[in-house]
Parts: structure tokens; sequence; C-alpha cells
């Protein structure tokens, strides 16, 4: 989300800008250099005056190339200029993200947040971002924030909120957060799925499979449904449709299953190519406590 906030007249300050370029430049070609300067003396001021809207958009068009130095470098003078809204903000801290900065995002994003409190968008960000540094705490607070907000949980709030709950190991709260979403948002297979999962790893298998049917309904290529279908059977020995549903979501998210499996072979000390059942180890008590910040992670980045 990016704004602009122009000074009153600046559509006529602009023509203005124009319009004495144009004089000065004819008067350059002309040989009157007199006239040149005077017209130049006119721009100047004015051209100072909108500098900061042309760096926003310079920075923006850096962000754009991938150039994120460059664009915190001139967004910053945005910054100095006194003329930063919630917008620049926004675009330094996706700048720092991709840079691997965590306390520069963290310091936009609470900055962008002051200069728009009310926006439950910007909530939700500092809340995941407070999450990825590990102020999981923190993160809780400001996604409670974004979900008070959000009456229809349009921002998404309360799925990052039963997640950052789920890593604090609060399976209680994010199962109340998951559920308090989902009443806002019973159209979201996300949110179902992660619900789906909770269940699982506590062992309330029914409740799990009601939600992952339902997540599977909404989205039939919900990978992740299909990974707690075969980790539900698989604990309930029935490895045939266990195997069947790992199939499935490997169809569904090659990079997924791939990571998956990764994951049981060097949790359960087994070669990768040795690893018959891909989700044993998901069933084993030391795997199942990781199970749900890989999830996580995966749900964040997709």
């Amino acid at each position: 989300m990016t704004e602009e906030r122009r000074a009153p007249g600046s559509d006529h300050q602009r023509d203005r800008i124009e319009d004495s370029i144009r004089r000065g430049l004819a008067a350059y070609r002309d040989g009157d250099l007199a006239a040149a300067a005077s017209a130049l003396d006119e721009v100047l001021p004015g051209l100072e005056a909108e500098m900061p809207e042309l760096w926003e958009r310079l920075g923006n068009a850096y962000f754009e190339t991938a150039d994120y130095e460059r664009a915190i470098d001139v967004l910053e003078r945005v910054v100095s200029a006194g003329r930063a809204t919630a917008g620049t903000w926004e675009r330094l801290a996706a700048c720092a993200r991709e840079l691997e900065r965590p306390s520069d995002e963290l310091r936009y994003r609470e900055a962008a947040v002051d200069d728009r409190p009310a926006d439950p968008a910007l909530w939700r960000d500092l809340g995941v971002a407070r999450r990825r540094a590990g102020r999981l705490r923190e993160a809780v607070t400001a996604l409670r924030e974004a979900a008070r907000l959000d009456a229809e949980d349009a921002s998404g709030a309360g799925i990052e909120l039963g997640r950052t709950l789920r890593e604090l190991g609060d399976r209680e709260a994010a199962g109340a957060a998951y559920r308090q979403a989902l009443a806002r948002r019973p159209d979201r297979s996300d949110l179902w799925s992660d619900l789906a999962s909770l269940y699982s790893e506590m062992g309330r298998f029914a409740e799990s499979d009601q939600a992952v049917r339902e997540a599977i309904r909404l989205k039939p290529a919900n990978a992740s449904a299909w990974h707690t279908i075969a980790t539900n059977t698989l604990k309930q020995g029935q490895r045939d449709t266990a195997q069947r549903a790992y199939q499935r979501m490997k169809e569904l998210n090659p990079d997924f299953a791939d990571e998956i499996l990764s994951w049981v072979a060097n949790t359960s000390g087994l070669p990768r190519d040795t690893v018959g059942e891909p989700l044993l180890a998901a069933a084993a008590g030391a795997a199942e406590k990781r199970r749900g910040r890989l999830l996580a992670f995966r749900h964040h980045r997709s």
C-alpha cells in the first residue's frame, strides 16, 4: 500500500517548474545567459519542494528492480525531509527484509504503524516481522491488535496469531485464535488446514479429520491438508492411506514433500534413500514437537 501526500496546489507548482525550465533552456539556446539564470532561480525553490515525491518514486523504482540498497538510501531522504508516509515505511521495511536486516525491518514497520495506527494490515505485518525475529510475545500483542481492528479478518491476522501462539507452545490459545478467525472467514482453506494440523498434534483426530475435510473441500490442492491426512492415518495405523495421502501431497507440492522427506531423514538419523515411510518420524514424539514450526514456516513462505 503506497500513498502520495502532495501539498495543496502542487500540480500548479509543477506547471510553473516546467514552464521555467522550458524558458531557461530556450534562453540558453539563444545565448541569453542572464535570462537562463533568472529562469533557473525560479525553478530551484519549487524543485526542492517537489524532491521528496521524486525521491519516493525513484526509491519505488529501485525496489521494483531489486536494488534494495539504493532504494533504502533514496527513501531515507524522504524520511529526512519529513514527508514519509506509511507507504514509505512499508517499502523501506520490504527492502530491509530482502536484505535480511530484521532490526531495520522492525524499526520501519513500527514507524508505519505509528503513521497509520488504525490499519490492521500494518499491525499484522509488524506481528509477523516480530515473530521472524523471535520476539513471539510482542508478535502476539501486534497480531491481537490487528485482529481487534479487523472484524472480517481481511488482513489474515487470525491465522498469523494462531501460528505464533502455536510456536509459543500455547496450543489451546492457538486453537481459540484459529476458531475465532474461522468464525469470520469460514471460506479460508488455510485456516482449516492449520486447525486440523494443530488438532493432530494434540491427538484430537476426530476434530482434525473434520477440519481437514473442510480444508480440502474448499481447496482440493491444499498440500498441507493432505500432509495432515497422512499424519493422522499413519498415527492410527492406516499406513496405506497415509502413503496415498503423502503421494497426493507430493504431486501438489514437490518442494514441500521433498523438505518433509529430508527433515524426516535427518530427524530419524536414517539415510534419505532408506526412509521407506516418509511420515514415520512425524508420528514420533521428538519429531512431532518440531512439525508445527516447520508447517508454520512453510505456510509463511507460501
